[in-house]
């Protein structure tokens, strides 16, 4: 109704609206974590946009609707305005505060029964074992309401338990911490991208899946590894004794960074809403 009164030219929404009897064009923005399954056209009258954050989402759509005539469009992000390169002093007081003062991981994963959580945990007790070093793992992610008992029982049994943190990304300040880690683990699928551009941002190596990128072009800019322990502690294992490699990393991140700006999506945001 509020529509209707007001008879915009175009309508903006995340959801996308059905359409009252006089005629506007919509641009609906479907971020990663929409259920493309649920997607319903009749809300999406022509000549919409759809903007996404990936090529792969834009397929995904695609195949959901089962149209090929959808106008979906792609508008990647940028690493986020407060995350920067962390001198000698702030990495000290991160590390102080959550790590007892040592060099830690930080991994990106949610936790639920279903997620593989503890392969994360898993690859970590490997790395532990070979390294023998007082290295910490620090765990970004929210825990599923109905897992938490569960999750502190496993915790307990677990035999590195003191140098994993769970921390919650509504509590803490990530973008403050990400700069000092070691190395960072993106262990979901990501269709933003925004964990790996902060990464590259704050020149910290990354080691995530090669598959579901955001971006294609950045696969040889990490370092690939589901998350399945054998893989993954391979790879903590290279970034950690092989310097060549990690300098190589955070070069490359330095270089593929420069893509991806946010006067540069608000630009090609400006021409989705022209071309509308």
């Amino acid at each position: 109704m509020v529509l209707e009164r007001l008879k915009p030219d175009v309508f903006v929404t995340v959801i996308g609206a059905n359409r009252p009897s006089s005629s506007f064009k919509q641009i609906i923005f479907l971020r990663e974590n929409f259920d493309v399954s649920k997607i319903d056209t009749s809300r999406f009258p022509s000549p919409s946009i759809i903007i996404t954050t990936s090529a792969q989402l834009k397929n995904q759509i695609h195949n959901a609707t089962k149209s090929s005539s959808l106008n979906v469009q792609v508008v990647h992000p940028a690493p986020a305005e407060d995350v920067s390169l962390a001198d000698w002093s702030e990495k000290l007081a991160v590390k102080e505060k959550y790590s007892d003062g040592r060099e830690f991981f930080l991994c990106f994963k949610s936790i639920s029964r279903s997620s593989q959580w503890e392969e994360i945990l898993k690859a970590f007790s490997i790395f532990k074992k070979w390294q023998q070093s007082s290295f910490k793992l620090l765990l970004v992610g929210h825990v599923a309401p109905d897992f938490r008992n569960e999750l502190e029982g496993k915790l307990a049994s677990y035999k590195y338990r003191t140098d994993v943190t769970l921390l919650d990304p509504s509590v803490e300040d990530i973008n403050r911490i990400l700069p000092t880690a070691f190395g960072i683990i993106c262990g979901d699928k990501d269709y933003t991208g925004i964990n790996m551009l902060n990464a590259f941002h704050a020149e910290v190596p990354v080691i995530s899946s090669p598959n579901d990128l955001f971006d294609e072009e950045l696969s040889g800019v990490f370092l690939p590894a589901i998350a399945l322990a054998d893989e993954l502690s391979r790879q903590l294992i290279n970034l950690y004794r092989d310097e060549r490699l990690r300098d190589t990393l955070i070069e490359k991140g330095r270089e593929k960074i420069k893509q991806f700006s946010w006067v540069q999506t608000v630009n090609r945001w400006a021409e989705l809403l022209f071309d509308v």
